[in-house]
């Protein structure tokens, strides 16, 4: 699924190294992640990171820096491209795009 977010645009990959990644790194685990805004956000950095790997693209941000991309009103995206995404949607079945 592709997002963008403040001009960028995403691949997002929900894979075994995406969620491993965020319980290694970030202590999120998927079945109680729930609303929280900033996990979610996590999550889908790691997403992001999961889907320019498979892509061959380079991904150069930080936690921090991909956070800082999304709006305060992207937030209700974001959880509906989660619910989606963890809904069993393949790559690149929907692009999505968040208005900046």
């Amino acid at each position: 699924m592709k997002i963008e977010l403040d001009g960028k645009q995403f691949m997002l990959r929900c894979d075994m190294l995406a969620l491993a990644r965020a319980k290694r790194e970030a202590g999120i685990d998927i079945g109680e992640i729930g609303e929280d805004v900033v996990q979610v956000g996590t999550l889908v950095y790691y997403m992001a990171a999961s889907g320019a790997k498979k892509a061959g693209v380079q991904f150069k941000y930080t936690v921090d820096d991909f956070l800082a991309l999304i709006a305060v009103d992207q937030l209700a995206y974001l959880t509906e491209v989660m619910g989606a995404i963890m809904g069993g949607e393949q790559d690149g079945e929907k692009k999505a795009k968040a208005k900046a």
